[in-house]
Protein backbone atom coordinates (compact mmCIF):
# COMPACT_ATOMS: atom_id res chain seq x y z
CA UNK A 1 0.00 0.00 0.00
CA UNK A 2 2.77 2.26 0.99
CA UNK A 3 4.78 1.56 -2.25
CA UNK A 4 1.45 2.47 -4.61
CA UNK A 5 1.08 6.07 -2.80
CA UNK A 6 4.59 6.61 -2.90
CA UNK A 7 4.23 5.64 -6.63
CA UNK A 8 0.66 8.02 -6.99
CA UNK A 9 2.40 11.23 -5.26
CA UNK A 10 5.57 10.96 -7.48
CA UNK A 11 3.56 10.70 -10.37
CA UNK A 12 1.92 13.78 -9.27
CA UNK A 13 4.21 16.15 -7.76
CA UNK A 14 5.01 18.37 -10.85
CA UNK A 15 5.86 15.31 -12.93
CA UNK A 16 9.68 15.02 -11.36
CA UNK A 17 11.25 11.45 -11.83
CA UNK A 18 13.55 10.73 -9.47
CA UNK A 19 15.82 8.96 -11.27
CA UNK A 20 16.14 10.92 -14.22
CA UNK A 21 17.40 13.52 -12.23
CA UNK A 22 20.89 12.74 -12.30
CA UNK A 23 20.83 12.62 -16.15
CA UNK A 24 22.28 16.23 -16.92
CA UNK A 25 25.35 16.54 -18.59
CA UNK A 26 28.52 18.73 -19.16
CA UNK A 27 26.17 20.22 -22.59
CA UNK A 28 23.13 20.48 -20.39
CA UNK A 29 24.69 22.31 -17.44
CA UNK A 30 26.25 25.18 -19.97
CA UNK A 31 23.76 25.58 -21.93
CA UNK A 32 21.14 26.38 -18.46
CA UNK A 33 24.45 28.55 -17.22
CA UNK A 34 24.42 30.70 -20.92
CA UNK A 35 20.54 30.76 -20.31
CA UNK A 36 20.60 31.86 -16.80
CA UNK A 37 23.41 34.73 -18.02
CA UNK A 38 21.72 35.62 -21.04
CA UNK A 39 18.53 36.32 -18.89
CA UNK A 40 20.29 38.62 -16.38
CA UNK A 41 21.84 40.49 -18.66
CA UNK A 42 18.82 41.42 -20.51
CA UNK A 43 17.32 42.17 -17.35
CA UNK A 44 19.68 44.42 -16.55
CA UNK A 45 19.12 46.91 -19.58
CA UNK A 46 16.55 48.82 -17.78
CA UNK A 47 18.54 49.62 -14.87
CA UNK A 48 21.43 50.61 -17.12
CA UNK A 49 19.24 52.79 -19.18
CA UNK A 50 18.08 54.31 -15.94
CA UNK A 51 21.43 55.50 -14.66
CA UNK A 52 22.50 56.54 -18.43
CA UNK A 53 19.72 58.85 -17.90
CA UNK A 54 20.80 60.31 -14.58
CA UNK A 55 24.44 60.59 -16.10
CA UNK A 56 22.89 63.01 -18.82
CA UNK A 57 20.47 64.82 -16.50
CA UNK A 58 23.60 65.75 -14.61
CA UNK A 59 25.32 67.42 -17.09
CA UNK A 60 25.07 71.34 -16.62
CA UNK A 61 24.42 73.71 -20.03
CA UNK A 62 26.76 76.64 -20.20
CA UNK A 63 25.86 79.85 -18.39
CA UNK A 64 26.87 83.15 -19.16
CA UNK A 65 28.48 85.11 -15.76
CA UNK A 66 30.12 88.03 -17.07
CA UNK A 67 31.28 90.13 -19.95
CA UNK A 68 34.87 89.63 -20.96
CA UNK A 69 35.78 93.34 -19.50
CA UNK A 70 32.82 93.61 -16.91
CA UNK A 71 35.04 92.85 -13.84
CA UNK A 72 38.29 94.96 -13.15
CA UNK A 73 41.31 93.41 -11.93
CA UNK A 74 40.87 92.03 -8.15
CA UNK A 75 36.87 92.09 -8.42
CA UNK A 76 34.66 89.01 -7.93
CA UNK A 77 31.25 88.63 -8.96
CA UNK A 78 28.86 85.98 -7.53
CA UNK A 79 26.39 83.76 -9.51
CA UNK A 80 24.48 80.58 -9.28
CA UNK A 81 25.61 77.55 -10.88
CA UNK A 82 24.90 74.86 -11.82
CA UNK A 83 21.39 75.58 -9.88
CA UNK A 84 19.68 77.95 -8.11
CA UNK A 85 20.77 76.98 -4.71
CA UNK A 86 23.95 76.80 -5.70
CA UNK A 87 26.28 79.79 -4.45
CA UNK A 88 29.88 80.48 -6.82
CA UNK A 89 32.25 83.21 -7.52
CA UNK A 90 33.88 84.38 -10.36
CA UNK A 91 37.39 86.36 -9.43
CA UNK A 92 39.11 87.87 -11.86
CA UNK A 93 43.17 87.93 -10.60
CA UNK A 94 44.96 89.37 -13.78
CA UNK A 95 44.32 90.63 -17.30
CA UNK A 96 43.69 87.50 -18.57
CA UNK A 97 43.77 85.05 -15.20
CA UNK A 98 39.87 84.07 -13.78
CA UNK A 99 39.54 81.84 -11.16
CA UNK A 100 35.86 80.57 -9.76
CA UNK A 101 34.71 78.39 -7.38
CA UNK A 102 31.44 77.46 -5.56
CA UNK A 103 31.46 79.44 -2.38
CA UNK A 104 29.73 76.64 0.10
CA UNK A 105 32.58 76.18 3.12
CA UNK A 106 33.35 72.43 2.74
CA UNK A 107 33.54 72.58 6.68
CA UNK A 108 29.83 73.40 7.55
CA UNK A 109 28.50 75.06 4.48
CA UNK A 110 28.88 78.93 5.00
CA UNK A 111 29.56 81.19 2.38
CA UNK A 112 33.36 82.17 1.29
CA UNK A 113 34.27 85.53 0.42
CA UNK A 114 36.86 86.82 -1.73
CA UNK A 115 39.37 88.84 0.15
CA UNK A 116 41.25 91.48 -2.27
CA UNK A 117 43.34 92.88 0.53
CA UNK A 118 44.77 89.24 1.76
CA UNK A 119 43.96 87.85 -1.91
CA UNK A 120 42.76 84.76 -0.21
CA UNK A 121 39.29 83.41 -0.33
CA UNK A 122 37.76 83.95 3.76
CA UNK A 123 35.01 81.51 5.43
CA UNK A 124 33.64 83.88 8.27
CA UNK A 125 32.02 81.29 10.31
CA UNK A 126 35.13 79.03 11.81
CA UNK A 127 37.97 81.41 10.21
CA UNK A 128 38.78 78.89 7.01
CA UNK A 129 41.15 80.37 4.27
CA UNK A 130 41.31 79.32 0.98
CA UNK A 131 44.02 79.55 -1.88
CA UNK A 132 42.43 81.43 -4.88
CA UNK A 133 44.55 79.58 -7.26
CA UNK A 134 43.29 76.59 -6.91
CA UNK A 135 41.05 76.38 -3.83
CA UNK A 136 42.89 74.53 -1.19
CA UNK A 137 42.72 74.88 2.19
CA UNK A 138 45.40 77.25 3.93
CA UNK A 139 44.24 77.58 7.46
CA UNK A 140 41.13 76.68 10.07
CA UNK A 141 38.96 73.60 10.14
CA UNK A 142 38.13 72.36 6.66
CA UNK A 143 39.31 69.69 5.11
CA UNK A 144 38.52 70.18 1.49
CA UNK A 145 39.37 72.21 -1.17
CA UNK A 146 36.51 74.67 -2.74
CA UNK A 147 35.42 72.98 -5.47
CA UNK A 148 36.26 74.90 -8.70
CA UNK A 149 33.92 75.87 -11.71
CA UNK A 150 35.55 75.24 -14.98
CA UNK A 151 35.11 78.46 -17.24
CA UNK A 152 35.13 78.84 -20.98
CA UNK A 153 36.03 82.17 -22.42
CA UNK A 154 33.95 83.43 -25.55
CA UNK A 155 33.45 86.41 -27.67
CA UNK A 156 30.96 87.59 -25.85
CA UNK A 157 31.84 86.88 -22.18
CA UNK A 158 32.78 83.89 -19.80
CA UNK A 159 30.53 80.89 -19.29
CA UNK A 160 30.45 78.53 -16.45
CA UNK A 161 30.50 75.09 -18.47
CA UNK A 162 31.16 72.57 -15.77
CA UNK A 163 32.63 71.51 -12.51
CA UNK A 164 35.77 70.13 -11.52
CA UNK A 165 36.16 67.09 -9.13
CA UNK A 166 38.35 67.75 -5.98
CA UNK A 167 41.16 65.22 -6.08
CA UNK A 168 40.42 62.47 -3.89
CA UNK A 169 36.82 62.96 -3.72
CA UNK A 170 35.65 62.64 -7.12
CA UNK A 171 32.25 61.29 -6.45
CA UNK A 172 31.65 64.32 -3.64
Amino acid sequence: MWKRIDQYLREQALNIKREKELDMNRRGFIAASLGLLGVLFLSSFPFTARAYRAVKQRQTPAYRIAGLDELQIGDSKPFQYPHDNEPALLIRLSDNQYRSYHIKCTHLGCPVFWDRDSGKMKCPCHHGFFNVEDGSVLAGPPQRALPAVKLDFRSNGIYAVGLMPIEGHEGV
